[in-house]
Formats: C-alpha cells, structure tokens, sequence
C-alpha cells in the first residue's frame, strides 16, 4: 500500500465505488469470445484477443469497436454495438470470469462498514452477470453501468453521490482513464496495481484487494 496524496482525510470515508473488469475480475478472454462471435454474425472472420482489449479495458463499448475495426468498420456502429450487447446478455452468464484473490470475501466484509457500489463503462447487464456470477449482489447498493445511463464515468460518479447523499466516496479502479474520471468528479481514487492498466496520478495505490479491504476496514470512523 502506498499513500499518495497526504492531504486526504482517509476516515471521513462515507462509500466505496467500484470499477469492475480489472478490479473485481478478469473476463476479458470471455469478451474477446463474444466479440468475435459478433463479428461472425456480420459474416466477418476477426480475430480479437487479449492483446486487443487489455489495454481498452474502462473505456466506452463504442471507442473499443472504433479501436478494433477501424475509423470506417464493415458494419455501422449503429448495427454492431446492439448486436454485441445482445452477445454479451447471452453469452457472458456461461463464460463469466475469475475474480481477483480476495475480492468476494472483502466485498463481504467491506459491506459491514460501507454502502458498495459498482459503476462500469460495461453493457447494461454486465454488472447483474458479474454479481451473480460471483456471488456478490447482496453486498451490493446499486450498480450502474454506462450500458444503461449512457453517462461518462464521471457524471455517474455524481449521480450516485447525489442519490445517495454522498459526500466522501473513494473510487476504486486500475487504469488511467478511471484515474482522471474520478478526478473530474472530485472524488479520491484508490488505484490497484494488479489490474490491466498504469495510473500516474493516484491517491493511494494497492497491490491486491486483501490489502485495500484492511485499509478501509481499520480506518477510525
């Protein structure tokens, strides 16, 4: 654990946020199955891999699309996009994904002291498919997904804060693009280092999910 910025009062905590792919779990060899199959769908052979997504992870279905097939892809945006949600709704419930070492037991446990909640750039049903999948729902507040307000990270932020009268979330995800949302939102951001990206401007940076619940749980509150 490594505390960055010294000027955040860590115990005035009043709600943990959590990013998914990267943070709770790994899925992403199952989003490059559905991909592809997707691009089948359209009569193209595309390969997608890990090497393809990793570095895509956090950002908007439709920036990862323009990323994979190009500024001017074989099928319109407009066509693709609801056919791989679709895919995913379909698909992910018999491919999910592995969860980080630790994460179910410190969601569990992390639930005791604060309201959780999820927020993903994923498809509307992707965080109900993860919780379920990993037997997390209970602990969880809401989920919000970009899927389902086509919002960007930041105004999510807000309007979880503003529904549930928040005033000192702490967000937690593993890229820069997380970094700089949370920031926009004036919120902290708690990176974790074993995730699929880098961040260069955190505020406190974990190793694994272990780690991070024994800050939060041991805070004075």
């Amino acid at each position: 654990m490594n505390i960055v910025n010294r000027n955040i009062v860590w115990t005035k905590t009043d709600a943990l946020i959590f990013d998914m792919d990267g943070t709770l779990w790994d899925a992403v060899d199952s989003y490059c199955k559905i991909w592809i199959e997707c691009f089948r769908r359209f009569g193209i052979e595309r390969e997608v891999n890990r090497r393809d997504l990793i570095g895509m992870m956090g950002k908007p279905l439709l920036d990862i699309y323009f990323s994979i097939a190009g500024p001017n892809p074989q099928v319109p945006a407009e066509q693709f996009m609801p056919q791989l949600e679709h895919l995913e709704i379909e698909m992910m419930p018999l491919l999910g994904g592995t969860p980080y070492d630790g994460v179910v037991a410190g969601i569990e446990r992390l639930s005791h002291s604060y309201p959780i909640f999820l927020l993903s750039n994923c498809g509307a049903d992707g965080l109900n498919n993860m919780m379920r999948h990993i037997g997390i729902t209970d602990f969880v507040t809401e989920a919000v997904t970009f899927g389902e307000t086509r919002l960007q990270k930041d105004e999510n932020i807000r309007s979880i804060m503003a529904r549930h009268a928040l005033r000192h979330p702490v967000y937690v995800g593993d890229t820069q693009s997380d970094c700089t949302s949370t920031h926009l939102a004036q919120v902290p951001f708690a990176f974790v280092s074993y995730g699929f990206g880098t961040c260069d401007s955190p505020d406190i940076v974990f190793d694994t999910f272990s780690e991070l619940t024994d800050f939060f749980k041991t805070l004075e509150r």
